[in-house]
């Protein structure tokens, strides 16, 4: 009992760290504890305190329930690597501003453009990509136009966060659902598909509804883009987004043609690496030929690392000493559709508290052996989740911080106005889709 308070008291002080990211002065020199530092600082203290063997930490890497956490880092961190290399060759921004061109200075026209831009654009890449690619283009875009970016970044940040759900490459927190519940490309895709249509229906009026004041009727910008600055190498971006492509085709294939998808990952890692170091010495800005080969591999979120590897930890810890259990008996509801009420905002509302990747591997072990209902529950709170406010996910932490460097103020409070409402709607909407959807397949 004593290890498991020391373990809640950890694994709440490693939360909190990991969203205030305090500094710590020693010997006249500041320190951040950022959530890489946080997370092997719990993981010391675990095994320091003898709440945990050292041996826990390999064997919560290893196969759990269906879970492989090994092969979900595996996934995630190749999968960010594919997606960072796509977005490096500049074919995504050339894509993104001739998309936008075509709403000849409709503001109305624009927004939804955008919206829709954003949404197909995390279809086939990831939501954290199309983060990081629009929102400059957004807030730039805003600058020439003299307009509000404030409707159009809320927007797409919830547009990046709500199409994820449709593919399980399109979020980590799919990835860990679909290896719990042995789900493949196009089981996966069957669950969600009408879930996440009445998520992405639900949204796009509900922001509409709320900034339709704040559009512009007409705007006047001319979007001016260098296609010869903005791709260095031509052959480079095609020979890229070629390849992505028939990385989507190998995922969705993957179980016809017994290719597991973390080997799948690892295959394109590989092409995309020498690609990259193919062509380093055309793409880098610097005189170093081989600066873009290294500069790709350094874009790769690593410091997500010893957090996630600390989160599984925690979660062995708890099933070990049957907190697990002990949640799963709150989630017993016969009726569909008030599991899936329940689930949802239970688990979009523990993304929190706790971030939605952790979160998502802690009720993956509660929900696991439920029926799909709750999968798929769980898989529109983590992702529906991270839109409640900046730390329900870590793409909103990284977010604000990019919004800063443009003098764009972006806190927890001013979030929470821009999107619960709507957070809440659409979460309400998936969960009647997630009940029809099991009435269907019935």
């Amino acid at each position: 009992m004593v290890d498991l308070v020391i373990a809640l008291n950890l694994f709440f002080a490693t939360v909190y760290l990991t969203i205030k990211e305090p500094k710590i002065r020693i010997r006249d020199k500041d320190i951040s504890l950022d959530h890489a530092k946080s997370s092997v600082l719990a993981l010391i203290l675990l095994i320091a305190t003898g709440a945990v063997p050292l041996t826990l930490i390999r064997t919560s890497l290893m196969r759990q329930l269906n879970i492989v956490p090994w092969q979900i880092l595996v996934i995630f961190f190749g999968s960010a690597y594919i997606c960072i290399g796509l977005d490096a060759s500049g074919l995504l921004k050339v894509i993104a501003y001739k998309f936008l061109t075509l709403s000849r200075g409709d503001g109305k026209r624009l927004f939804f453009n955008t919206i829709a831009l954003a949404g197909i654009m995390t279809v086939f890449t990831s939501n954290d990509i199309v983060t990081l690619t629009l929102t400059p283009i957004i807030v730039y875009m805003s600058q020439y136009a003299g307009i509000d970016p404030i409707p159009m970044l809320i927007s797409v940040f919830f547009t990046s966060n709500t199409w994820s759900m449709f593919f399980y490459i399109g979020n980590p927190t799919n990835v860990i659902v679909a290896q719990a519940y042995s789900l493949s490309f196009f089981d996966y895709a069957k669950l969600m598909f009408i879930p996440t249509l009445a998520a992405i229906i639900t949204s796009v009026i509900g922001f509409y509804l709320q900034y339709r004041k704040k559009i512009p009727q007409r705007i006047d910008v001319q979007l001016q883009l260098d296609v010869e600055k903005t791709l260095k190498s031509k052959l480079y971006a095609w020979l890229s987004g070629l390849t992505f492509c028939a990385f989507f085709v190998t995922v969705a294939i993957g179980d016809f043609i017994n290719l597991p998808l973390w080997k799948a990952v690892v295959l394109y890692c590989i092409i995309y690496a020498i690609l990259n170091f193919v062509f380093s010495s055309k793409m880098s800005q610097s005189n170093n030929d081989s600066s873009f080969f290294v500069d790709v591999f350094r874009r790769v979120p690593w410091k997500i690392l010893p957090m996630i590897i600390t989160f599984f930890v925690f979660v062995q810890v708890f099933s070990m000493y049957g907190l697990t259990d002990l949640v799963a008996k709150l989630f017993n509801l016969r009726n569909d559709l008030l599991a899936s009420l329940f689930t949802t905002y239970t688990t979009a509302f523990a993304a929190n508290i706790m971030i939605n990747q952790p979160m998502t591997i802690f009720f993956t072990h509660v929900l696991w052996q439920k029926p799909l209902t709750y999968a798929m529950s769980l898989v529109v709170g983590s992702n529906i989740g991270g839109n409640i406010t900046l730390i329900g996910a870590l793409a909103g932490m990284m977010w604000s911080r990019i919004l800063a460097n443009y003098g764009i103020e972006m806190n927890n409070v001013k979030f929470i106005k821009n999107t619960l409402f709507v957070a809440v709607l659409t979460l309400f909407a998936s969960s009647l889709a997630i009940a029809l959807t099991t009435y269907l397949l019935q």
